[in-house]
């Protein structure tokens, strides 16, 4: 079976709650909790990639109040993750792995887990995205598998915007 047959699915049947729900529990799901700390964030898409691809991610002890920075590198780049002064956090971490793996990888968000405190992701080849979005558009791709860019907020939604953007999700997958 092709590494995209089940995403071919779930976007085939993407009304049909039983096949989303099948999914979640997809092996190529990188499940992230809220809580996780973020050296961990980023084995989990190594875990995902070849090894001549991963990152190395490295901490250094800093006297700020987050008490660390943490340096991804490949054989070409080093980037040190731009955390907030006062803490680090798992959003930071996963646009700088995406930063990081691109142009060849890409991280994109499983929009179905919107609303949880665990957040599913996918992380696929660049032409893999490429070759879904032919097959189903961008909207729809981008309706259940949002991707990753500088500017994503997933964990650090507040409540008020995650049931706005759960209603706007329901009224746009009630029109499909």
């Amino acid at each position: 079976m092709s590494t995209l047959q089940p995403i071919i699915h779930v976007l085939q049947h993407s009304s049909d709650e039983a096949v989303l729900e099948e999914f979640v529990e997809h092996e190529s799901l990188i499940w992230v909790d809220w809580r996780e700390d973020e050296e961990d964030v980023i084995q989990y898409f190594n875990n995902q990639l070849p090894e001549a691809h991963q990152i190395k991610c490295e901490m250094i002890e800093i006297d700020k109040p987050r008490g660390v920075d943490i340096v991804l590198s490949s054989a070409d780049r080093k980037l040190t993750i731009p955390f907030a002064d006062d803490k680090t956090d798992r959003d930071s971490a996963i646009r700088s792995m995406q930063e990081m793996i691109a142009p060849h990888y890409e991280i994109r968000w499983f929009m179905a887990s919107l609303g949880s405190d665990t957040l599913a992701f996918l992380l696929l080849s660049t032409e893999q995205w490429a070759e879904l979005e032919r097959q189903f558009g961008k909207e729809k791709l981008e309706f259940h598998f949002q991707p990753i860019t500088s500017d994503s907020v997933m964990f650090s939604l507040d409540m008020d915007d995650v049931f706005t953007l759960i209603k706007e999700r329901q009224e746009a997958h009630a029109s499909e």
